[in-house]
């Protein structure tokens, strides 16, 4: 599996068999975002892993000033 430096969305299976989804963390590789999760929710079972995509096209953050003509 290729390693990503960004934001992982987990689904997990906490110790006490709580479902937890839509869990994000960032990481510099998938085995550090594991890590923080597993300090998070002791004990837990990983179900799902995936890569959270940049989004492409957005808005920039733009400073705008008004000048007086």
């Amino acid at each position: 599996m290729m390693e990503f430096s960004g934001k992982y969305l987990y689904t997990i299976r906490s110790a006490n068999g709580v479902l937890v989804e839509n869990l994000q963390v960032y990481g510099k590789s998938r085995a550090e975002a594991d890590e923080k999760i597993r300090q998070m929710y002791w004990r837990c079972e990983i179900l799902q892993c995936d890569i959270v995509q940049p989004q492409h096209g957005r808005t920039p953050n733009i400073k705008m000033q008004w000048v007086r003509s």
